[in-house]
């Protein structure tokens, strides 16, 4: 197996509107994981009344808000009905591929969305190809204009100014204080998006952090995606894990908030990385591989995605879960080639563990 793995930021400016937003992605080039495991990830900043306008991309993925509020629209091909939602800080939202898509920023401050997903269908792998139905780079500037006028049923200079008011713009635009954004609906919001941040967490540690995740049971459309998500918060020194890949998925992730070290081992017990990681940058775990995220002193947070509709992990770390726990004594003292009396400590410190483990005292 030969994958690079490394820890980055986004390097690659799709599009930057001063005064507006813009959208940023991990480079093939600088990232290669994301086309040979063909995942991809995009992040969205956008400025109050920014608009991206309507689009659609060829695979699915789920939105994470890591700041601010936003109002977004989704229209599904399948029943061509508009649903519109609010999302603030916490919230995940699942886009299915070919679903038409915008998202508005009404708050006072910025808005930050990352997009993590696969990319197995993309035309380019290792990215989200995206099809705007509006702006310079609209699919209605690729139509001759006689087309237009006849499949909207209008004269060929209604269809001109048509054409010609929109295809100026750009794929991220400033709203018209005049114009008013639809509301969003409160049935469409408990059907689609799911808050980590507020979450019941599947695990809490004292001074060591919390685990929470999403998935097919809580969002029915991420079984149809393919995916779901986790949030996790370590507290400063904490470590979660070691934890596996048990359903053979690879996870993506993106750190939100703070900083640590992650450590993942691959066949024949082989370091493939062991990097200091930050706000804003991203790191891959392939299947099965197992791995350890640990905080600096400030605390780190990171919000993952998972190929699959289901949060299956193997945990080698303490806790009632774990593989080490389940196991017989005589086997792991055979394994470890141990003493039957440290068997069995190891086995009672790994009984009051958990997947999350607090600061060391000692």
């Amino acid at each position: 197996m030969d994958l690079i793995l490394s820890s980055k930021k986004a390097d690659k400016t799709i599009v930057e509107v001063e005064g507006v937003g813009g959208y940023y992605t991990w480079s093939t080039s600088q990232f290669p994981v994301l086309s040979q495991k063909k995942i991809a990830a995009g992040l969205l900043i956008l400025q109050p009344r920014g608009l991206a306008q309507p689009h659609y991309a060829d695979s699915s993925k789920i939105a994470y808000v890591c700041e601010g509020e936003c109002i977004a629209g989704l229209i599904s091909p399948e029943d061509s009905s508009e649903e519109v939602v609010k999302i603030q800080k916490g919230d995940t939202l699942p886009v299915k591929v070919g679903t038409v898509s915008w998202w508005y920023n009404g708050c006072d401050s910025e808005l930050k969305i990352i997009f993590l997903g696969e990319s197995s269908e993309d035309y380019t792998p290792g990215e989200f190809c995206y099809f705007f139905l509006t702006s310079a780079a609209g699919i209605l500037n690729g139509f001759p204009n006689e087309l237009i006028a006849k499949s909207f049923h209008m004269n060929i200079t209604e269809s001109e100014k048509l054409m010609k008011d929109q295809s100026s713009l750009n794929i991220l635009i400033k709203v018209n204080e005049g114009i008013r954004i639809p509301n969003a609906s409160g049935s469409a919001k408990r059907k689609l998006v799911y808050n980590l941040d507020d979450a019941k967490p599947c695990v809490e540690v004292k001074n060591g952090g919390v685990l929470s995740l999403v998935s097919s049971k809580n969002i029915a459309l991420l079984g149809e995606v393919g995916l779901s998500a986790n949030r996790v918060v370590l507290e400063r020194g904490a470590v979660l894990g070691p934890v596996f890949t048990a359903d053979s998925s690879i996870q993506l992730s993106y750190i939100t908030k703070g900083s640590g070290r992650v450590v993942i081992v691959g066949l024949s017990g082989k370091v493939v990385l062991n990097a200091k990681v930050e706000e804003g940058e991203m790191f891959f775990v392939p299947k099965f591989f197992p791995f350890v995220v640990e905080a600096d002193e400030g605390g780190m947070e990171f919000f993952s995605v998972k190929t699959s509709p289901k949060q299956v992990y193997g945990e080698l770390s303490g806790g009632k879960n774990s593989i080490w726990e389940a196991a017989s004594s005589s086997i792991l003292e055979a394994s470890l080639n141990t003493t039957p009396d440290l068997t069995k400590y190891f086995k009672s410190k790994i009984a009051k563990g958990s997947v999350i483990a607090p600061p060391s005292n000692g």
